[in-house]
């Protein structure tokens, strides 16, 4: 879920993005949010996962004080150019990805790691509890970095061995949990419900049999692994909001139900 360029307007969201966020409606235990939150609205939840560029660490105190986990959010198999450190790898970096506006990582190169354990290091000492890694799929069996999916499980590895405390919580790529469940500590997939299409920009509802069999593969890593499974949906309306919840809860996973960019709680009508 990169949380950028969902529509044009959001491109800086792996780091800029200054919308302001708002209660969730619902009884949602995760909140995603890429603004610039008030640390006093965000209270109740079990998942915290946030920019962290916009907090310093009493923001970060004050927002543990009324929810369990903290999170920050971190790329690792691509870089936005609105990264802080995207000048210092831009010549590593490993071709472009045209949807995203983004550069894919090149996961073998000492300063493109540097540059990765640097972003984790100021996370760490804002006091967040862990990472929520994005843009891991591209590591997947049919993604473009497929060959670095060694050196992805690798980085994984140095963060968790320096961090052993640190909750790592890997956005999809389910297909490479067997290499990386040593490592994590849960398992987030956005859509499984819903499936929202970039082209025109609309929401709607995935079929029955699509979601069923994604629910199957989920439960496949939950038992298999006994990873917790976090579920991310996206809607614009109250009615569609109702309708995600109420076909989710069931599973008895956590989940968030929000508006695609991300950058503000949703506000359904």
């Amino acid at each position: 879920m990169p949380p950028i360029k969902r529509l044009a307007s959001i491109l800086a969201l792996f780091s800029v993005t200054s919308m302001q966020c708002q209660e969730s409606p619902g009884e949602a235990s995760v909140l995603v949010c890429y603004g610039d939150v008030n640390p006093d609205k965000i209270q109740g939840y079990k998942y915290v996962i946030l920019e962290s560029e916009h907090f310093n660490p009493f923001d970060i105190k004050l927002i543990q004080e009324t929810n369990d986990l903290v999170l920050g959010y971190i790329s690792l198999g691509e870089v936005s150019p609105s990264r802080y450190y995207f000048e210092q790898i831009r010549e590593r970096t490993v071709g472009k990805n045209p949807i995203w506006d983004s550069y894919y990582l090149d996961l073998d190169d000492a300063t493109t790691i540097e540059a990765i354990l640097g972003l984790v290091e100021r996370i760490k000492k804002k006091g967040f509890n862990g990472l929520f890694l994005d843009t891991v799929d591209v590591f997947g069996p049919w993604g473009p970095q497929s060959q670095q999916v060694g050196s992805y499980v690798n980085l994984i590895g140095l963060i968790k061995e320096k961090y052993p405390d640190f909750h790592l919580m890997q956005n999809a790529g389910l297909p490479i949990v067997p290499r990386s469940k040593e490592f994590i500590n849960s398992v987030a997939i956005e859509s499984i419900a819903t499936d929202y299409n970039f082209d025109k920009g609309s929401y709607r509802m995935r079929r029955m049999s699509d979601y069923h069999q994604k629910v199957e593969e989920l439960k496949k890593v939950s038992n298999n692994y006994n990873l917790p499974i976090i579920i991310i949906e996206y809607a614009d309306s109250k009615s569609m909001f109702n309708r995600v919840k109420n076909q989710i809860s069931s599973l008895n996973w956590d989940y968030f139900i929000g508006n695609i960019g991300l950058e503000h709680l949703p506000k359904f009508k």
